[in-house]
């Protein structure tokens, strides 16, 4: 019984090393993406206790906190639907501990979503947070 719990747990960290090189692979895609369309890259996989930003960046005068979501298939939703209401709201606070850290308080900001599907398809979707949200 010990050795079938063990191959579990091997099997799910397995799984989660590919998941997370899966991720790392879609953020390096968004990265070049967002440089490609004008961005200038701050930063990746800021870490706050309250949530994480994966790429923040500046365009046009303005910073960007940008969440990245990677779909092999749209089975339970499109990439941009995964990101909730609630992932927003971590980005938020997350965003505002990044302007605090970083005295950027009185810049210009914004949440961007980057989407990166099977064909490695990427689109970018500016603003996606709005102040009614909630």
């Amino acid at each position: 019984m010990a050795s079938l719990i063990y191959t579990a747990r091997a099997i799910n960290r397995s799984q989660n090393t590919v998941s997370r090189e899966v991720g790392d692979a879609a953020e390096r895609l968004a990265a070049v993406s967002l440089e490609n369309a004008g961005y200038e890259i701050l930063g990746n996989n800021y870490f706050a206790r309250v949530g994480e930003i994966d790429i923040v960046a500046k365009k046009d005068y303005v910073i960007c906190f940008v969440e990245v979501k990677y779909r092999h298939r749209n089975d339970y939703g499109t990439a941009l639907e995964a990101v909730t209401r609630s992932k927003i709201q971590k980005i938020l606070k997350a965003a505002r501990r990044y302007l605090v850290e970083n005295n950027l308080q009185d810049s210009d900001w914004r949440i961007d979503v980057v989407t990166v599907d099977q064909h490695n398809d990427v689109q970018v979707y500016e603003n996606v947070y709005t102040e009614g949200m909630k």
